[in-house]
């Protein structure tokens, strides 16, 4: 497997005729359920189980997401007086957004475009002053840096999250999340069915980052709300703390929002977009997603394989940052496989895991050889594919102890065609799952 990072990307109307090209290079297919109605986020779902059976689908919940509504557009200059309201003007139908707004607020609109500050607030009435011009138009997102919630789930929320469980989802993409007891809250309902990733991008949740992102099974650095949010002078550093404290941690993290967007309109990326892609593989996140250049682009499938061209060069070119081993008797043996790689010239470590651990363990501090992943769970094989490094591999065989499980491993690589010397990581089958107690450098000839 040469790309070790991967690729995320959202599924839109321009690239839902596309999936059985695009596959090749998709690792996680993005189902945003912010956007249309259950009946098309069905069918993408089961156009994704038809066409790309081996790819795994991140449902991404909207969160409460202010949203302008059913408006037509207009042009909004500096010092014009406007006003929001369910009724007239500029249409908001949210009625958190009349509770949350102070005189002297500054509201954001289009990704932070259009700035107005707030100067009388009603009941269902928002007058204010234009600070920047703009075109405003329907359904676009309003922010307000300083608006303070309790909890970044709504109800919507808990019904699309039961909904994707039912659809099959792999993963949850939590919106909006304000601190870890929003992701415990969605962990106690759906356990260990899928993984709980946190997008971050309120300025609470960097607030609250490190409880985050031990809660979380993954996490999303999601820039567009996050830089409007903090600032975007501001967003670099935090986009380096948020991937720093993953890794940290052990949990996956993805890169999203902005990635190409000139891709939207153009065959060709920019070249600053093209060093941040570079720069993100340096900095070692698990995976890039691409959101409005797959959705809604011109380019969809141009903009997946120039994504993958950059990774694969990239990659070529600079080792990602390894970060220290955590002290535990299972991070030893982790961290031990990676020399026992390297001084064998080994090119593959076999992990098998029932829980995923295993893998993750490795996989956290970036090897040279590629990570085998074997499950007996087709669910966390499907997990896996987020994970830098690893390519997933379902086992139909249950192994009762030590001798058994080598022996499935080696007939697996066998069967992918792999051979000479191999790492073993694996824990002992009559231990309980999530332990890594076995290391060995085995020959396949």
């Amino acid at each position: 497997m040469k790309r070790k990072t991967k690729i995320v990307a959202t599924l839109g109307p321009s690239s839902e005729n596309l999936v059985d090209k695009l596959q090749h290079f998709v690792d996680v297919f993005r189902v945003n359920l912010a956007h249309g109605d259950d009946e098309s986020q069905e069918r993408y779902f089961r156009l994704l189980r038809e066409k790309a059976p081996n790819s795994s689908i991140l449902a991404d919940l909207p969160g409460p997401k202010l949203r302008i509504g059913d408006i037509p557009k207009m042009e909004l200059r500096r010092g014009q007086r406007v006003t929001f309201s369910p009724y007239h003007d500029i249409i908001v139908n949210e009625p958190i957004f009349f509770s949350s707004v102070i005189p002297g607020s500054i509201i954001l609109l289009s990704d932070g475009m259009i700035k107005v500050k707030v100067e009388e607030v009603e009941k269902d009435e928002v007058r204010g002053v234009v600070l920047t011009d703009g075109i405003l138009t329907a359904r676009k997102g309003i922010n307000i840096p300083d608006m303070k919630l309790a909890s970044g789930l709504t109800d919507n929320d808990l019904r699309l999250m039961r909904k994707a469980l039912e659809m099959g989802a792999d993963y949850l993409g939590l919106s909006f999340v304000l601190s870890e007891n929003d992701v415990r809250k969605v962990k106690e309902s759906v356990g260990s069915r899928v993984w709980v990733i946190s997008k971050i991008e309120k300025g609470q949740a960097v607030d609250r980052l490190f409880n985050i992102v031990e809660e979380s099974d993954a996490v999303m650095v999601a820039r567009g709300d996050l830089g409007v949010e903090i600032g975007l002078e501001n967003l670099p550093y935090v986009q380096r703390k948020i991937i720093r404290t993953s890794k940290l941690l052990g949990k996956p993290v993805i890169l999203a929002t902005q990635v190409l967007e000139s891709m939207v309109n153009s065959p060709l990326p920019s070249r600053a977009e093209v060093i941040d892609v570079a720069n993100s593989v340096y900095q070692g996140v698990d995976a890039i997603m691409l959101s409005d250049e797959t959705a809604a682009g011109k380019y969809p499938l141009e903009a997946i394989q120039y994504l993958d061209q950059i990774i694969s060069s990239s990659e070529d070119k600079v080792k990602p940052l390894r970060p220290s081993p955590m002290r535990s008797p299972d991070d030893a043996i982790a961290y031990a496989s990676l020399s026992l790689s390297e001084l064998s010239r080994s090119e593959v470590i076999a992990v098998h895991s029932r829980s995923g651990l295993s893998v993750i363990r490795v996989s956290r501090l970036r090897p040279k050889a590629t990570i085998l992943a074997l499950s007996p769970d087709n669910s966390i094989t499907r997990k896996l594919k987020l994970c830098w490094g690893v390519q997933p591999v379902s086992i139909q065989e249950t192994a009762g102890n030590i001798n058994d499980l080598i022996s499935i491993i080696e007939g697996k690589c066998r069967e992918i065609g792999i051979k000479g010397n191999v790492v073993i990581v694996a824990g002992d089958p009559k231990m309980e799952s999530g332990r890594t107690n076995l290391l060995k450098l085995h020959f396949i000839d």
